[in-house]
């Protein structure tokens, strides 16, 4: 039944790399915070507090991507920590900073010279001025347009200036994504002191970083199973195995990029289990056919193929589906990243046993 089944690996790999590659090109490819940026905070509570109910929290602040996660070690005394990322960097969006700019202008007049914002650079700015403008007035004036613009976080800002060769150049720290987080929580749970122990921003250049480097490791995961399958049977098999694994690699993403999903280093270390999986089995398919070439050699190659195919296909689909259901356990009970990772494991292992069968062989 070989030749059906190349050409619906064939279409399905085409299929996989367009809706990719149409979904890049259209800025649609549902990247998560590890590969699109934003704010990563160290949140504690003095309380036992609930992971449900700080998704709640933070989702309700309108940060509908996000992920959280417990740490720390439970020291007995009933403290919880999390660390929480949101897919947002800065409070202001360019449209809100268009408007400060205009108001403050509107204040300083020629005075100010520049206003420069870049939101991938967290909750700050920079004023410039053409003459002496007081740290204090700068204050006064971004706290008349909080109530103005209805921007909380511009209340209790920090304004620093630039060194003394640039005295008339002012940083503007808010508060800010963390700081509206905090707030939530310290309304949400009055009584466990959440407190924000630290803050990090994760900008778009590192987020492609980590992207890049997930996609190396993918590649060097499966050059070094083309070195030990190589070494371990001969030349005649490794390129089978490349292609089975090239094959189970794309179709996951492509479904993953179809249905919306999100692409994180959790899929990352999905997709290189699904890789050391779906190896193991291609292995125990190769070691088969060695044994029955040995044994069948007056026999055409198809033959003893098939016939090997067929004496492990118990065991090929046996392993599987009880991986599988292991894997439902964490699809039913799981959330966030855990449920990401075993759709991604569910449907690695179904394609990386269909790959083992009918594209390695």
């Amino acid at each position: 039944k070989r030749k059906p089944f190349i050409v619906l690996s064939i279409v399905l790999v085409i299929a996989s790399i367009g809706v990719v590659t149409s979904m890049q090109l259209s800025e649609s490819i549902n990247w998560g915070i590890d590969f699109a940026g934003g704010t990563v905070m160290d949140l504690e509570f003095d309380k036992e507090v609930g992971i449900g109910e700080v998704r709640k929290t933070v989702t309700n602040l309108g940060y509908e991507k996000n992920v959280i996660q417990r740490s720390g070690i439970d020291s007995g005394k009933g403290k919880s920590e999390y660390i929480v990322r949101v897919e947002r960097i800065a409070i202001l969006d360019d449209e809100d900073a268009a408007q400060l700019e205009k108001n403050l202008r509107g204040v300083f007049g020629e005075k100010m010279t520049d206003f420069v914002f870049d939101r991938d650079s967290g909750d700050q700015f920079e004023l410039r001025f053409g003459s002496e403008v007081t740290e204090r007035r700068i204050k006064e004036a971004l706290k008349e347009q909080a109530e103005a613009l209805g921007k909380p976080e511009l209340e209790d800002v920090a304004v620093k200036q630039q060194g003394k060769e640039n005295q008339n150049r002012y940083m503007v720290l808010m508060t800010g994504v963390a700081a509206q987080v905090e707030k939530a929580m310290k309304e949400r749970f009055p009584d466990a002191n959440p407190h924000m122990r630290k803050v990090e921003f994760v900008g778009p250049q590192v987020g492609g970083k980590l992207r890049n480097d997930g996609i190396l490791a993918m590649i060097y995961a499966i050059a070094g199973i083309l070195v030990y399958v190589a070494f371990r049977f001969n030349l005649h098999f490794a390129p089978g195995a490349v292609l089975a694994l090239a094959h189970d690699s794309i179709i996951t993403i492509g479904v993953f990029a179809l249905f919306g999903l999100e692409f994180n280093l959790t899929f990352v270390a999905a997709i290189l289990t699904v890789i050391g999986y779906s190896v193991n089995d291609t292995i125990v398919v190769y070691d088969r056919i060695r044994e029955n070439m040995s044994r069948f050699r007056s026999q055409p190659l198809e033959k003893v193929i098939n016939t090997s195919l067929n004496e492990v296909l118990n065991r090929t689909v046996l392993t599987s589906a009880t991986t599988i259901l292991a894997l439902l356990g964490l699809l039913i009970m799981g959330f966030g990243e855990i449920k990401d990772f075993a759709i991604a494991m569910t449907f690695g292992v179904v394609i990386g046993t269909y790959s083992s069968i009918y594209v390695a062989g």
